[in-house]
């Protein structure tokens, strides 16, 4: 699958991904701030479509952290491990990666709709283990939806001024990149109306 993928021109590269042309911003984001040779890992990824975008843009080694096992073939660049076990190493993996990404994940942490404990603030329980394991400087690609601070149990949560801001401590905002547009876009108030959880948005986050 990875190496078919790795295959695709640039104007089909959003058919890998279950969102369509909103999961290209991952892409348009990896090659505006370059992971060229970085060591990074991927939270919640169903199928291997961030990391095939995050190896087109010249990363290194991608760890994907996902529930559910995946089979991983056709390249060494990229190795499976379960979220347990990626836990518990995190003394060895504390500030060893250059970049994190996550998109259409950390909005589902602790509602119960995976069969994972009911936690009001899991999402940002799985934030802070990720600058944990993150460098100083470390980016952090997210992809969550946006517009006014939602919660649509046991769905999913809709970030708008309050909990995106919290979610973002620890943080620097560097920019905010949007379906296929190919730079960022500027982010106005405007973006926090609405509730539909498909504004789905993708922020660069840096490690502070």
């Amino acid at each position: 699958m990875i190496p078919q993928w790795m295959e695709l021109p640039e104007n089909e590269l959003h058919k890998i991904s279950a969102y369509g042309v909103h999961g290209k911003a991952v892409y348009h984001a990896f090659k505006h701030y370059p992971i060229h040779n970085k060591v990074g890992f991927v939270v919640g990824s169903e199928s291997p479509w961030v990391e095939v975008y995050a190896l087109l843009n010249g990363a290194k080694e991608v760890t994907t952290v996902e529930y559910q096992k995946l089979l991983i073939e056709g390249t060494n660049k990229v190795r499976y491990i379960h979220p347990v076990a990626f836990a518990e190493q995190w003394k060895e993996n504390q500030g060893a990666f250059d970049f994190a990404a996550s998109f259409s994940s950390i909005e589902h942490s602790g509602l119960g709709r995976y069969g994972d404990p009911l936690d009001p603030i899991g999402d940002l329980r799985e934030v802070w283990k990720i600058s944990c394991l993150l460098k100083q400087g470390g980016l952090l690609f997210l992809g969550v939806p946006r517009g006014d601070d939602v919660l649509v149990f046991n769905l999913h949560r809709i970030y708008g001024p309050l909990r995106l801001a919290i979610i973002m401590t620890g943080f620097e905002w560097l920019a905010t990149f949007r379906g296929n547009t190919p730079h960022p876009v500027d982010f106005t108030w405007n973006d926090f109306k609405g509730t539909s959880g498909y504004n789905q948005d993708l922020f660069v986050l840096r490690k502070i």
